[in-house]
């Protein structure tokens, strides 16, 4: 008995062209390919087969990423525009400023009393002043 494969979601299904692959993974893949293989043919002998791989490597992560990684049904380039949203354009902490009144009115009236007392007092002693003389 023949059986086929249905998945569970209807809209995670990708349909597989070449190898297994889907069409981004396949352009992707194809992509790499072209780039690397020359750049390591041809760099091996300038800059030697170390370095060389070593560049083809790091060339060739970002090319793989865009093409077979996926997170929570987001692509390589969705995945990296939240990140970069989440954690440098918005900021990280958000911070409350309250005003508080009670403390407001309590240094208000502070200040205020100590201005009434010294103009009470300014006044009392200006009065003696005028009593002595």
């Amino acid at each position: 008995m023949i059986e086929i494969r249905i998945p569970k979601e209807i809209r995670t299904y990708k349909e597989k062209l070449f190898f297994g692959l889907n069409l981004r993974q396949l352009i992707c893949t194809a992509i790499a390919i072209l780039i690397n293989v020359p750049l390591y043919w041809f760099g091996k002998d300038i800059i030697g087969p170390d370095a060389a791989s070593w560049v083809v490597i790091l060339i060739a992560i970002p090319l793989f990423m865009i093409g077979f990684f996926s997170y929570n049904g987001m692509t390589f380039e969705q995945f990296i525009k939240s990140v970069i949203q989440f954690e440098v354009i918005y900021p990280q902490k958000r911070k409350y400023k309250t005003l508080n009144m009670f403390e407001m009115l309590s240094s208000y009236n502070e200040r205020e009393g100590k201005k009434r007392v010294l103009s009470k007092k300014t006044k009392i002693h200006r009065e003696e002043k005028d009593a002595n003389t």
